[in-house]
């Protein structure tokens, strides 16, 4: 069994992209039958009968009390990027969705500039535009009609770079466990109390989709994480656009949905720029930990 090195890195994001892909099929196979906040709490649901035993047998911490504040902030990323997510999955192409998530590296970039001052060159913002004239290619404003269901996915991506920026505010104090394990339990009031409101009891045919469509999303998460510790982010990062390869086929196998010549150049854009500034970021790092070093 593959445990690390960049074959293993590799292995994990491609079984990552795979399983997220089937998620989102079986999202849009329930789409107008099941609401979406009802999705995302089952989804959470599984997340902590997953999370619970593993955390358990490491032995259950309380999170820093001085970053209340911060968690809160994940957990209100986490959740409405998620909601968005199955929103989008269920109005619009499968592949469409995941072209433009692919822009929540360059959210990332800006948002880590501007909370967590970090620095970033020149190379870095013209990547950064590229990106986002990538992200008007897939979307052609003005050509194509803007619909609620785009506009949620490109929310989404800046959701998951708000995200992302929370994590490594958190990290400084709390491990990865305490961190997974809290923002979930902290969501799980905050994904109920929707989720009753617009409750649709599930027919006996809907649960096993329902329940795939958990447990796949919380797999997805572990095989992502799995991927990054393998390998470096530089390495397992282009095997990221599989997810547009995969996205594609089950789109067309479940929907007869393919995605247009503008969307794939578009994400291919898209995905190059972020490429390019995790690539950046990546020798910014070793660069400063050759300085600790000497």
């Amino acid at each position: 069994m593959l445990k690390s090195g960049p074959a293993a890195g590799i292995f994990w994001m491609c079984m990552a992209t795979l399983v997220s892909s089937i998620s989102g099929g079986m999202v849009r196979e329930l789409a107008g039958e099941i609401p979406t906040m009802e999705l995302v709490f089952f989804r959470n649901v599984v997340a902590l009968a997953v999370l619970i035993p593993i955390v358990r047998r490491q032995g259950l911490t309380l999170p820093d009390r001085s970053q209340a504040g911060i968690y809160v902030l994940r957990v209100l990323f986490a959740y409405s990027a998620m909601t968005m997510l199955f929103f989008a999955l269920s109005k619009m192409p499968i592949a469409d969705v995941y072209a433009l998530q692919y822009t929540t590296p360059l959210f990332t970039m800006v948002l880590a500039v501007l909370i967590l001052k970090q620095k970033a060159d020149r190379h870095s913002w013209v990547a950064c535009m590229v990106g986002f004239v990538g992200t008007l290619i897939v979307m052609r404003p003005g050509i194509i009609e803007i619909t609620l269901a785009s506009a949620a996915a490109l929310t989404m991506a800046f959701l998951y770079a708000g995200t992302n920026t929370t994590i490594k505010l958190l990290s400084r104090k709390d491990s990865p466990e305490v961190i997974t394990l809290w923002t979930n339990l902290l969501m799980l009031p905050l994904a109920l109390v929707p989720a009753l409101i617009f409750w649709v009891t599930p027919t006996l045919e809907q649960w096993p989709l329902i329940m795939g469509i958990a447990v796949i999303s919380s797999l997805g998460g572990y095989c992502f994480t799995r991927s990054v510790s393998a390998a470096d982010a530089r390495i397992v990062q282009p095997f990221q656009f599989s997810r547009m390869i995969f996205a594609t086929a089950i789109g067309w196998i479940m929907f007869s949905e393919l995605p247009d010549l503008w969307t794939w150049v578009g994400a291919g854009v898209i995905f190059c720029a972020s490429y390019y500034i995790v690539y950046r970021e990546g020798l910014a790092r070793k660069a400063t930990k050759a300085q600790e070093t000497e």
